[in-house]
């Protein structure tokens, strides 16, 4: 099945606008490593998130995780995803990113990673955060390899560019996460129905 193959329709588009400001904000973000940061916030929120993730590292501090491969790995993989499914707007129907969100969460049940309804609406947050902050709260030190080192300056959430931005993340990470999730228990509950069957023609 092609990127663009999707016929399903979802309520909540984007506009064209929020799709310009989406782009402009993320071309910032990943150019600042954006996938270390987000899982980086996330561990740091709930240190739970490393086992989710199989980081495997005795302490969940900047060096230790900067140190770990799958650690790269798997921001490397938050980072790519969100490169495509912004790189398809505009090009390919929406549905196209909804269709890419409920695959990875079918992967998620077949690797056992069960968030749970609050860790994902902590992670729709720190994604939306961590892109759309620029780079005015944060630095990164060449020593931690693109890691985040937190500056005094407070973001402003509050700018008209960036409340655009921010308005148009949350669209898009609401339905991503949506997705992800629906994909994750349709998948569970297809695999229930197999094993009642299984038990019923084998029993």
């Amino acid at each position: 099945m092609g990127l663009c193959s999707s016929k399903r329709r979802h309520t909540a588009e984007l506009t064209g606008d929020e799709i310009e400001a989406i782009r402009d904000v993320w071309i910032r973000a990943k150019n600042n490593n954006v996938g270390k940061k987000i899982l980086q916030t996330l561990i740091e929120k709930r240190p739970k998130f490393a086992e989710y993730f199989g980081i495997q590292s005795e302490s969940l501090d900047i060096k230790a995780l900067n140190q770990s491969k799958e650690f790269h790995l798997q921001a490397h993989r938050i980072q790519n995803f969100l490169d495509t499914a912004v790189g398809s707007l505009g090009f390919c129907p929406i549905s196209s990113v909804y269709d890419m969100a409920h695959r990875i969460g079918q992967i998620h049940f077949y690797r056992g990673v069960n968030f749970g309804a609050d860790n994902w609406l902590v992670f729709k947050r720190v994604a939306v955060d961590q892109v759309t902050l620029g780079f005015s709260d944060t630095i990164s030190d060449p020593m931690e390899n693109g890691m985040v080192k937190k500056d005094e300056h407070i973001p402003d959430f509050y700018s008209d560019e960036n409340c655009l931005a921010r308005l148009g993340w949350n669209k898009l990470m609401t339905v991503i996460v949506r997705e992800m999730k629906r994909g994750f228990l349709e998948e569970a509950m297809r695999n229930c129905k197999e094993e009642d069957n299984n038990v019923l023609f084998n029993g």
